[in-house]
């Protein structure tokens, strides 16, 4: 006696229609069995096992059943699909859709467990190094989670749908010839996407380094996938993109170990060897005996005999990487070098000219204006004051156009 003679409102339908309600109630209490089995299988193993791991000091094996935890469940339901199918008689058609649908969830579950591990694997940079020996940016390992999450569950998906009888050689090529139009379409989000990952990896600056570029300057704010934004000293905020700072140079100051500190003091040329001598060991060792001067790379010297001064060149690093820090160093520094050099009793020097007028030649006994000074020396700081060379340059040229201007009258008074 057939199941259908046993339920008195099926006997009463169609044969064709029997069939179909027959079919429905058996899928039915096989999705009752699946959810039985799957419900009874995830208390007898997974609550024991997370009862084991809570006693654990370690939050790894945590970690590892949330991840297994759900994959399980779809794993469990394929796999009760699969029974069903074997334990009872469907049509061909219906056997061939189950069975593929019991595979599709095996596979989903499979892919599911290896989506869950790259969290677990990709924690950070230290777990990465610890498995793979890779040693990887921190900051990189989202971006990197992200694109090995979206590659497994594409290949998944293709994976399962090739399980229903598809065939995803088409699919792949329609695929890869939209990916080549958006590459196209967006070849500078991709240019920025690979400049982050440059950035990231590389690291030459992080948030809060101050960096220098041949189109601006300022402080790192953000790095972002598509651009870095930077706050300028006039406190501007500029995005950058990514590609953009890749291709240029970028001068990191807040990488800085030493600063440099390098200049000129010019003495006036009435400073004497010995008082030269003086002022270089004096700043020699006021410099090394500053808290936080590279005692070894103190170097004063004389340097040259310039147009209006005796020049001393002083050069230090300091184990500075603070630029205010720094500035006020330098501040003391040059009020030390003006004591010392006003203690020695020198004086500094200042852009100077000499002017040298030559005496004239007498001319017919008479003696030019010009002779009355001979040797003028005129100094200047940013102009130089020539008055008193320009009245002597007039006397000159006067002389020279009528010489005896410059006695007529006295040729006038020995008249009388």
């Amino acid at each position: 006696m057939s199941i259908a003679e046993q339920l008195p409102f099926l006997s009463e339908l169609p044969a064709e229609v029997q069939m179909i309600v027959l079919n429905l109630i058996l899928v039915l209490l096989a999705l009752v069995v699946v959810w039985v089995l799957r419900n009874l299988v995830t208390r007898l193993v997974m609550i024991p096992i997370r009862g084991l791991a809570g006693r654990t000091k370690t939050d790894l094996d945590d970690r590892m059943l949330d991840s297994i935890e759900r994959p399980m469940r779809l794993f469990v339901l394929g796999a009760g699909v699969a029974i069903v199918t074997t334990i009872f008689t469907f049509t061909p058609q219906l056997d061939s859709f189950t069975n593929s649908v019991a595979r599709a969830l095996i596979l989903a579950g499979i892919v599911f467990f290896v989506y869950n591990l790259v969290d677990m694997i990709g924690f950070d940079s230290k777990t990465v190094r610890r498995v793979t020996g890779l040693s990887i940016e921190e900051r990189l390992l989202p971006f990197m989670r992200t694109v090995v999450k979206v590659f497994i569950v594409v290949m998944g998906a293709l994976i399962i749908i090739q399980e229903f009888g598809y065939d995803v050689t088409g699919l792949i090529a329609s695929f890869g010839i939209v990916g080549l139009a958006l590459s196209l379409a967006a070849k500078d989000t991709a240019a920025n996407i690979f400049g982050f990952t440059a950035i990231v990896s590389d690291n030459p600056f992080k948030v809060g380094d101050f960096i220098v570029t041949s189109d601006f300057s300022g402080t790192v704010e953000h790095v972002g996938v598509r651009s870095t934004r930077v706050r300028k000293l006039d406190q501007s905020l500029v995005s950058v993109p990514n590609s953009q700072l890749t291709d240029s140079a970028v001068t990191n100051w807040s990488r800085l170990s030493k600063r440099r500190l390098d200049f000129y003091i010019g003495l006036t040329y009435d400073t004497t060897a010995s008082q030269m001598r003086e002022l270089l060991q004096q700043l020699k060792d006021m410099l090394k005996a500053r808290e936080h001067i590279d005692v070894n790379s103190v170097q004063v010297f004389f340097t040259e005999f310039a147009d209006s001064a005796l020049n001393v060149r002083i050069i230090a690093y300091f184990l500075l990487d603070d630029w205010g820090t720094f500035t006020a160093q330098v501040e003391d520094i040059n009020l030390d070098i003006m004591e010392i050099v006003e203690a020695l009793g020198l004086g500094f020097a200042f852009p100077s000219q000499s002017l040298y007028i030559e005496s004239l030649p007498e001319r017919n006994g008479k003696t030019p204006i010009a002779s009355q000074t001979s040797n003028i020396r005129v100094q200047r700081a940013d102009q130089t004051d020539l008055s008193d060379a320009e009245e002597i340059g007039k006397s000159e040229e006067t002389y020279q156009d009528n010489p005896s201007a410059s006695n007529e009258g006295g040729d006038d008074g020995g008249g009388e």
